[in-house]
């Protein structure tokens, strides 16, 4: 479709001028069709008709070629500051050919210098004001100097009344350009708002531990940047949208129902296509809002909710902002933290690997170094006959093994214990802040509940085997030897008692 822009653009080559040019080309062509009125009515009480009216016509023909001449110039508002010199010049050789009509000079010289002052400073006003009296000057030389201090009463009311209404156009169009400069100085705060709480989000993600203090922290510091909002955050299981995984909320009055009332209409939501949803009334001058993550996440389909009086410009422009930050946020945290996973834990049985465990055996020496009295335990355990399971049966029915006596010891630990998978058929327990009390402690427990417990296992090929566990047991503390010591003893006891466990068995049989 051919519009009045693309024909410009075909026909003359323009562009959107700079906003100066648009905001002068209605006041101008107002100013020189009023001063063409002038010049007609001049004409017309002094019958000098055609001889006048004619070369007026360059005063209709002004506006339109200085609003091309900027629409063509590389730069629009420089260009645009040159016509204002032009205008300047123009009228004042024109107020020589009306032989300097008193009030018409005056209100265009005034509407000139005024003009100038307004858009570049009073050194630009000092150069228009050379150019409208140079221009004066220079069409007086050639056609002669003479004064018209009156004409008749109704032209002065026209001229008086034009240069109201001109100057009132000009109050308007600066009216016009300090709200476009407020909203602009608004627009920028508030997208400073936005750069700054998105900055904030960043290291939010960055510091959080797991994704509950990821999106505490992160609501927490999108309230405080507005406060003016109120915010909450839902994922729900992407196969079962009805449940509801994590939930965060900030500046909302939320109890434990409301969040599962809220939970449950979420997940009937889950097909919308619309980007805000609108939900339920809230309280008085307030709504509640929805803006689903749409495919942003791999796991959860994620919900944020904001309180607010209206969905205004500004809030559908942050909502993408901020959806976009979090979603990127929670996929990362969860991709860490299934990284974190991977490295901290033993693949066969999910319990803590050697590598963390002895990250944390370090801290805890280290800890026992400032601090002397802050003591550790550590119980060794070995899982007795496992080589020949492995041997007899294959390493199916052995993994069946240790998974079951890895199951069987969580059952009995603590969740201040560290319970790790140290090799292939041992076992180590830390306990942070204790004594060799917390290792005998479980070494009890492990004998009462699990030594001599019989477990089901499937071999390979099919069969169902069943096999007693018996484990082997080593313990040792802080307070025995010191710190960089302690594993070794507890090893050293563990193999001990395998091997009077060993002979116990040989004796028997």
């Amino acid at each position: 479709m051919l519009t009045y822009k693309t024909l410009s653009q075909k026909l003359f080559g323009t562009r959107r001028p700079h906003r100066l040019a648009l905001a002068t080309l209605p006041p101008r062509a107002f100013a020189f069709l009023h001063t063409f009125g002038l010049t007609v009515w001049i004409a017309l009480v002094e019958g000098r008709g055609w001889s006048l009216i004619l070369p007026g016509m360059l005063l209709l023909l002004w506006p339109g070629i200085a609003y091309l001449h900027a629409a063509r110039a590389q730069d629009s508002k420089r260009a645009e500051f040159k016509n204002l010199l032009c205008d300047s010049l123009l009228f004042g050789a024109w107020c020589s050919v009306l032989d300097f009509y008193v009030l018409g000079t005056l209100s265009i010289a005034l509407a000139c210098f005024m003009n100038n002052m307004v858009v570049a400073g009073p050194r630009r006003m000092l150069v228009a004001m050379a150019l409208f009296i140079g221009g004066a000057l220079g069409w007086s030389a050639l056609t002669g100097f003479e004064i018209r201090p009156y004409v008749s009463n109704g032209l002065d009311i026209y001229q008086g009344t034009g240069a109201v209404l001109y100057f009132l156009a000009i109050a308007y169009v600066m009216y016009g350009q300090n709200r476009q400069l407020g909203r602009s100085m608004r627009e920028t705060k508030f997208q400073n708002r936005v750069f700054h709480a998105l900055l904030e989000l960043g290291g939010v993600a960055n510091s959080a531990s797991n994704i509950h203090m990821l999106l505490d922290d992160s609501l927490k510091h999108l309230h405080d940047d507005f406060p003016e909002y109120g915010f909450a955050v839902f994922l729900q299981e992407r196969n079962r949208p009805e449940v509801t995984r994590y939930a965060a909320v900030a500046g909302l009055q939320l109890g434990v129902e409301d969040e599962r009332r809220l939970g449950g209409l979420l997940a009937t939501l889950h097909d919308h296509q619309e980007s805000v949803i609108k939900l339920r009334e809230k309280s008085v001058g307030e709504q509640l809002y929805a803006t689903s993550m749409a495919g942003r996440l791999s796991l959860y389909d994620g919900w944020l909710i904001v309180r607010a009086p209206k969905l205004d410009g500004q809030l559908e422009r942050m909502l993408p902002l901020f959806l976009d930050q979090l979603a990127a946020a929670t996929e990362n945290k969860l991709l860490h933290l299934a990284l974190k996973k991977t490295a901290e834990r033993d693949g066969l049985t999910g319990l803590y690997n050697r590598g963390f465990f002895e990250s944390a055996l370090q801290l805890s020496v280290q800890g026992k170094g400032q601090t002397p009295s802050l003591d550790f335990a550590v119980l060794m355990m070995d899982v007795d006959g496992l080589k020949v399971v492995n041997d007899r049966y294959g390493h199916v029915a052995g993994d069946q093994l240790i998974t079951t006596v890895a199951e069987r010891l969580q059952v009995h630990c603590r969740a201040s214990d560290i319970l790790a998978r140290y090799g292939g058929d041992e076992f180590v327990v830390l306990f942070p802040s204790a004594d060799i009390a917390a290792a005998n402690r479980l070494a009890n427990l492990i004998r009462t509940h699990i030594e001599g417990q019989r477990c089901a296992i499937t071999t390979a090929d099919g069969k169902q085997l069943t096999l007693e566990l018996r484990l082997s047991l080593g313990g040792a503390s802080s307070t025995e030897v010191p710190a960089q010591e302690v594993l070794t003893l507890a090893d050293e006891r563990m193999y001990e008692d395998k091997t009077l466990r060993r002979r116990q068995r040989q004796a028997l049989s």
